[in-house]
C-alpha cells in the first residue's frame, strides 16, 4: 500500500514538475491545437573572399546554383512548414538568377514568400534579402504598408520580420541577422530590444506568439544578448537537445566553406531560434549540414567539397502557446 501511495506520489510530483516547465510556472496556458517547423539558412551572399583562391566568386552564380541544389535537396527531407533566410540574392532583370525562384521551382514549391530588400550591390547587379517561405498550415498575413520593414544593423546586419498565422492565431517571425564583428554584435542588442517593443505595439502581436530566428550571437556572459532574451522571455530552442555542445555548434572547419572565409574564427552556436519560454520545443537539431564529396564549381575557389552555406542551419518543431487572457 505505501509503495502504491508513494508510486502515486511520484506521477503527481512529475506532472505538477512537467506542468511548470510547459507553462512556464505560471499556471495552465492554452496552446494551438497544431505544431509546426521552422528552418533558419544563411545562403551566404558569396561576398567575402575565399582565402584559398585569389578568384573572387561574387556574382558566380553557377556556383550559386550548385549549392541552392543542395539546399533544395535537404529541403526535400525536412519539409519545414516556415523557411526562414538570410542573404537571399536575385540578380537585377534575371529571373533565372533568383534563389526564391529557385527554391519555388523546387522543394518550396506552392510556398508563400515574404521578402524585404536588405542591400544592392552595383558590381554584380544583384539584390539581397531578408527572407521568409511559408508553406500550409501556416499562412502569410499582408504587412501594412505604412509599418517600417528593415533595420539596418550595422555595415553588415539587418532586422526584418514577417507575420504569419496558423489557424487564425498571428505569428510574429523576426528575421534577425546580427553584425558580423561579435565585439559590435552585442553593443547592438539595445537597438534591437527598442525596435521590438515598437514592432509588438505596432502589430499587436503578443510576446508569446514571437519568434526570432537568425544570425544571433551570444551567450550568458554578453550583457546585450542576456538583457535582450530576459526583456522577451526568449529561450533559445537547441537548449536540452544537444548531447554534446558540439552538436549545437552551426559553424565548424570540417565545412570547407566555413574554412575558406573563417578569418580564424573557431566554430560556434551562433545561427539561433528564439521562442518564448512557453513554447513547446518538439524537436530541434542542426539542419543543412550534408554535404557532396564533390563540387564542379568550388574548385577554382579552393573549395573541393560541395556545402550548401558556411553555416549550418537550425531547425526546431514547435507548439505556441496563445496570448494571456485580459
Amino acid at each position: 500500500m505505501l509503495r502504491a501511495a508513494t508510486s502515486l506520489f511520484s506521477i503527481a510530483l512529475l506532472f505538477s514538475q512537467t506542468s511548470c516547465a510547459l507553462f512556464g510556472g505560471q499556471g495552465p496556458r492554452e496552446f494551438d491545437e497544431r505544431s509546426f517547423s521552422i528552418l533558419n539558412l544563411n545562403l551566404f551572399n558569396q561576398r567575402t573572399q575565399s582565402a584559398l583562391s585569389t578568384k573572387n566568386w561574387k556574382g558566380d552564380w553557377l556556383y550559386r546554383r550548385e549549392r541552392l541544389e543542395l539546399v533544395d535537396e535537404q529541403l526535400r527531407v525536412s519539409r519545414p512548414d516556415i523557411v526562414v533566410l538570410q542573404e537571399a540574392l536575385t540578380r537585377r532583370d534575371s529571373p533565372s538568377e533568383s534563389d526564391m525562384n529557385i527554391l519555388s521551382a523546387g522543394a518550396l514549391e506552392g510556398y508563400e514568400w515574404d521578402a524585404s530588400l536588405v542591400q544592392s550591390y552595383r558590381d554584380t547587379q544583384e539584390m539581397q534579402y531578408s527572407a521568409a517561405a511559408v508553406g500550409l498550415p501556416v499562412k502569410l498575413v499582408a504587412r501594412d504598408m505604412a509599418l517600417k520593414s528593415v533595420w539596418p544593423i550595422g555595415v553588415d546586419g539587418a532586422m526584418s520580420y514577417s507575420l504569419l498565422e496558423l489557424d487564425q492565431f498571428p505569428i510574429l517571425v523576426v528575421n534577425l541577422q546580427m553584425p558580423e564583428a561579435t565585439q559590435k554584435a552585442d553593443a547592438w542588442y539595445g537597438f534591437v530590444r527598442s525596435e521590438l517593443r515598437g514592432l509588438l505595439k505596432s502589430t499587436g502581436v503578443c510576446q508569446q506568439r514571437m519568434i526570432v530566428s537568425g544570425h544571433i550571437p551570444g551567450s550568458s556572459i554578453w550583457k546585450g544578448y542576456s538583457e535582450f532574451v530576459s526583456e522577451f522571455n526568449l529561450k533559445d530552442t537547441s537548449t536540452g537537445f544537444c548531447e554534446a555542445a558540439s552538436d549545437c555548434l552551426t559553424t565548424s572547419p570540417q565545412n570547407d566553406l566555413f574554412a575558406a572565409i573563417n578569418n580564424g574564427q573557431g566554430a560556434s552556436h551562433s545561427e539561433r531560434i528564439l521562442v518564448p519560454l512557453e513554447t513547446i520545443i518538439l524537436s530541434s537539431g542542426t539542419a543543412m549540414n550534408k554535404m557532396h564529396s564533390t563540387s564542379v564549381n568550388g574548385p577554382a575557389y579552393g573549395v573541393h567539397r560541395l556545402w550548401a552555406s558556411p553555416s549550418f542551419g537550425w531547425i526546431a518543431g514547435l507548439r505556441l502557446a496563445r496570448c494571456p487572457l485580459d
